[in-house]
């Protein structure tokens, strides 16, 4: 995240200690607050001012936002616990306009640096996770995502992070999964076209080796490559796009159980610590077991946790 530049979608890992400064920042800041208000007016009013009163609250808690991250990393090297209230504080300034309705990467990205150089590792990665799915082509999301990953303590070492899906959807994400989505149907029905094309011919081409039977041919092989090719892209971006079940623990020392009360026994050798991602396979009041990316897993208590998907309706 870059000193000067707070809410923008550029910036180097976190691993860097002292973030440059760089010039033209107030113009990101003013560009990236225009949209956050473009959306917050395109809210209806209970919803949009729930947490934000009026548009130039918005504006005022990203200045803030800005101002306290700024001052954190002034501060990082000699007083770090000042440097560790400031980007809480600026954490805070950023909550508020997301709680106010904004469904923004660059908001949530910038959440998740605040969070992890105030320590707050689980909920930084929660907020990565949020600003990956809103922009999974953004490499700055990635990198950050990356680095926060690497300083969870006892994380699984299969973690999906690490997976050939992960790795090959870094390449299919360039392009936007709606425009997947529609070459895909277009190949579907250039395919059954084709099919019902050559079925209508009365007299079809007997030999194997006539032009007109091998384009035919190259033509459906084309169109089932492509349609079956970026058909499975979207399948696997809406399957891992489930929010609802994906999760973060944000608390450390937070022992899985074998049932969901307290009184179960430990079901994991060891308690599981801040930033741990799961999948939520089964929820009861004040619970949720999950399932890690080893394959072990348990019941934790529901408020220990935070999960990817902020939709009420997606929750259940």
């Amino acid at each position: 995240m870059k000193s000067s530049n707070h809410v923008t979608t550029r910036a180097p890992r976190l691993g860097d200690q002292v973030d440059p400064p760089r010039s033209g920042s107030r113009r990101v800041l003013a560009s990236i607050a225009s949209l956050a208000l473009l959306i917050i007016a395109a809210l209806p009013a209970t919803r949009a001012h729930a947490a934000l009163h009026r548009p130039d609250e918005a504006l005022q808690s990203l200045r803030r936002a800005e101002s306290e991250y700024d001052r954190g990393m002034e501060l990082l090297a000699g007083r770090p616990e000042e440097a560790k209230a400031s980007f809480l504080a600026s954490a805070a300034e950023l909550e508020a306009v997301v709680a106010s309705g904004v469904r923004n990467a660059g908001l949530q990205y910038n959440l998740g640096n605040a969070l992890v150089r105030a320590g707050d590792l689980g909920g930084g990665i929660l907020a990565y996770l949020r600003a990956r799915d809103l922009a999974p082509a953004d490499p700055s999301i990635a990198a950050n995502l990356a680095h926060a990953r690497t300083l969870v303590v006892g994380r699984p070492s299969t973690a999906s992070d690490s997976s050939l899906v992960d790795r090959l959807a870094s390449w299919w994400h360039v392009v936007p999964i709606r425009t997947r989505a529609a070459i895909a149907v277009g190949a579907w029905i250039a395919l059954c076209l084709l099919a019902a094309w050559r079925a209508s011919l009365v007299a079809p081409a007997a030999d194997p080796g006539s032009r007109s039977r091998q384009a035919w041919i190259a033509a459906i092989v084309a169109s089932l490559v492509v349609a079956v090719g970026l058909g499975g892209t979207v399948l696997a971006d809406l399957v891992a796009r489930d929010g609802s079940r994906r999760g973060v623990v944000l608390e450390g020392g937070v022992v899985a159980r074998k049932g969901n009360g307290d009184g179960f026994e430990p079901q994991l050798a060891s308690p599981l610590s801040a930033g741990v991602e799961f999948t939520a396979i089964e929820r009861r009041p004040g619970w949720v077991a999950i399932r890690l990316a080893d394959g072990s897993g348990g019941w934790v208590p529901e408020r220990s946790v935070g999960f990817v998907s902020t939709d009420p309706a997606s929750s259940g």
